[in-house]
């Protein structure tokens, strides 16, 4: 039987997930490889989670759609008290993976979505699976932040209505993947007055935002509470991406899409885990235990990231400094770049070079709606043992320096001496 592929939609294989199953399959083959390509934190699951996953692994009933009632209760008097807003005025739902609750609120609310970018990989061909239009909002990027002025949103949404666009909802990102900045909370501020104005959702993905360096906790619902859906999860800031669980707080005063959003669920994933649900709860107890985890985490990650930060400047790379996560955005016209210049002439054709030369797993920034010929690429610098790294702060008092990376972070320190010499030699 021969399949008509017109029938079908293609959708690429995501960037960040090819790049991944990729370095695997070179190391299975014992090549030499640099993983910058996946965002994978590399600490070990905290204990207590742990410890609730197994007292918990006999449990096999399916749980209620939205989630366990138990944990969407610890999530939403956790989440009130990050975001600044009071716990009873939002519902929760539980997803297999924050990624879906991304999904299925594009899927929940018509119309088109205004984009900054660059922006992570996923946003904008779940906007194309849903048939939906994507209006790219490009951002500026600095070592004060990622940052949208109202004057380029409004621009934005006035100029798509005029061209039959209907903007309806718009997705940040901060701390941002793929840059590691963060928005400014007066950019926050002036985005949500913007959008109450101009009826335009807020989808805030804030998967990051535990992990700001600075240990602020920035969200735009605090300036649009009754606007702006929040989604998150445990794959970051706890190391859990394997766990697949990840939420949603919906704002009750929007009627009617949190009862759609529970639909979706019901027709698609059915309900996460009992298991990972029910172990789930103890990360949003408030336990001293696991907020040491995240303090811990995320201190090792700024040393990390600034440290290859400042590596990169020092041979010519524009790269803004990070502010959160664990994501570099290194250009690369500004290392001497000329017309003898050996470097490929755009970004896909970069990342490929560093690859198939020199065993260094980059993504492109065309990935992230880049332009090709900016010469961006994405650097994830978590490849290193994440214990190792947490007993090596212990031993520190908590005190991590750059002198220290050497001790547990090896093969990050050896993908930029790699990069070095590329940059020397090619450029």
């Amino acid at each position: 039987m021969t399949f008509d592929l017109t029938l079908m939609q293609t959708v690429a294989f995501s960037p960040t997930l090819a790049a991944d199953e990729m370095v695997k399959k070179l190391r299975a083959e014992q090549r030499p490889v640099r993983h910058m390509g996946f965002g994978q934190a590399p600490f070990p699951a905290p204990a207590r989670m742990v410890e609730a996953l197994e007292a918990s692994a006999g449990e096999k009933s399916y749980l209620p759609v939205a989630g366990l009632p138990e944990l969407r209760d610890a999530v939403r008097h956790h989440q009130a008290r990050h975001l600044g807003t009071d716990p009873e005025a939002f519902d929760v739902l539980i997803a297999p993976g924050s990624k879906l609750v991304l999904y299925a609120a594009q899927m929940a609310i018509a119309g088109d979505l205004l984009l900054p970018v660059p922006s992570w990989v996923s946003y904008a061909p779940q906007a194309k699976m849903l048939g939906q239009r994507t209006i790219p909002l490009q951002t500026l990027l600095g070592d004060d932040g990622m940052v949208i002025t109202g004057e380029m949103l409004e621009t934005a949404i006035t100029g798509a209505r005029q061209n039959g666009l209907n903007p309806t909802k718009i997705l940040l990102n901060y701390p941002n993947n793929p840059t590691g900045l963060t928005m400014p909370e007066p950019v926050l501020e002036e985005i949500a007055e913007i959008c109450m104005r101009e009826n335009i959702v807020i989808i805030a993905d804030e998967i990051y935002g535990r992990l700001s360096f600075d240990g602020k906790y920035r969200s735009v619902s605090r300036y649009a509470p009754d606007h702006t859906i929040v989604t998150t999860g445990l794959s970051k800031h706890l190391s859990l991406g394997g766990w697949r669980l990840g939420l949603g707080t919906v704002p009750k005063r929007m009627q009617g899409l949190f009862e759609t959003l529970v639909g979706i669920a019901s027709e698609t994933w059915s309900c996460v885990a009992a298991p990972v649900q029910i172990a789930s709860i103890e990360a949003y107890r408030g336990h001293e235990d696991i907020e040491q985890y995240v303090t811990d985490s995320t201190t090792i990650h700024a040393v990390i990231a600034r440290y290859a930060a400042r590596r990169l400047k020092s041979f010519g790379l524009d790269v803004p400094m990070p502010q959160g996560g664990f994501y570099l955005w290194p250009g690369f016209q500004s290392a001497g770049r000329d017309e003898y210049s050996k470097f490929p002439a755009d970004s896909p054709a970069l990342a490929s070079l560093l690859v198939e030369q020199h065993g260094l797993v980059t993504l492109p920034g065309t990935a992230f709606g880049e332009a090709p010929e900016n010469l961006r690429l994405r650097l994830c610098v978590c490849d290193y043992d994440g214990a190792d790294a947490m007993n090596v702060l212990a031993d520190k008092h908590g005190k991590l320096t750059e002198a220290d990376i050497g001790d547990f972070a090896p093969n990050v320190i050896a993908a930029i001496d790699s990069l070095e010499s590329f940059v020397r030699n090619e450029g």
